[in-house]
């Protein structure tokens, strides 16, 4: 009985929501124009850091199933003297993401490229995901990301962001793999310790959903954050610590009828 009821919650509940580290799932997922994301690879490429190399690693577990648990990490490669004569600052980024337990399973690998000139920021990211449903058998399929962002002030970015770039089949049947959806949003840092974020999303499958999160830095380099989305409705809550070449993040996600997904992230500069 146990795999019915794992594929009905997936495919009911958290298809379309392919959110990493715990700062981007407690300020509600709203992350196509969040800075400084370390996870920018499975979000929005174009926003891949160009200036650090950080090596991340974050784990969520869904509603308390142990079997309903994300496991991802993150390298990212500034490439700083490729096209600097042109003024364009470039990174790379690889990325690993498994999902489920041993009779359901997907896995993506992804490597992605990011170009920043001035305040216009383009990315692309391919990635290959498979999955297997023991008894059922399995399959795998490339897919391709892209995204954009624009810094309109130096306070205020806004992104748009594309995900299964080159989708053509049913949307019903493919939202397994990997979603096809398109989401647009800003962020907002003007207010100094503050960063406000909000996105509009939409998928083949879901109505229009709308995400928005909130962070405070307060004295010590501590953070809190919270967010929300509709489509489900959730909430979430978060908090996180900057040392010197290391970040912690802690989030909790709240699913107004499944519960809590309790999730934890690292980021290290290297």
């Amino acid at each position: 009985m146990l795999l019915p009821v794992i594929v009905c919650v997936w495919t009911r509940t958290t298809s379309a929501q392919w959110t990493m580290g715990s700062r981007a799932v407690a300020m509600g997922q709203a992350h196509s124009a969040l800075p400084n994301d370390a996870w920018a690879l499975f979000h929005n490429p174009a926003a891949l850091d160009t200036a650090n190399r950080t090596l991340g690693f974050f784990a969520i577990r869904y509603y308390g199933l142990k079997e309903l648990e994300d496991h991802a990490f993150v390298l990212n490669l500034p490439l700083q003297h490729l096209f600097s004569s042109f003024g364009i600052s470039t990174a790379l980024g690889f990325g690993m993401h498994t999902y489920g337990f041993e009779l359901f399973r997907r896995t993506q690998a992804r490597l992605g490229w990011s170009a920043r000139m001035n305040r216009f920021h383009l990315g692309v990211a391919a990635c290959y995901v498979h999955l297997g449903i023991e008894g059922y058998g399995s399959r795998g399929s490339p897919v391709f990301d892209a995204g954009v962002i624009g810094e309109l002030s130096g306070h205020f970015h806004v992104g748009y962001r594309i995900s299964h770039l080159l989708h053509t089949g049913n949307g019903e049947n493919e939202a397994d793999l990997h979603p096809s959806e398109m989401a647009g949003g800003f962020s907002w840092t003007g207010i100094s310790g503050l960063l406000i974020t909000a996105d509009v999303v939409k998928d083949l499958i879901h109505p229009v959903a709308l995400r928005a999160g909130i962070e405070a830095e307060l004295p010590g380099n501590l953070f809190i954050r919270g967010g929300w989305t509709s489509r489900p409705f959730t909430w979430s809550a978060g908090a996180g610590i900057g040392l010197d070449r290391m970040e912690g993040n802690a989030a909790v996600q709240k699913h107004e009828v499944l519960g809590l997904s309790p999730g934890i992230d690292l980021t290290i500069r290297i």
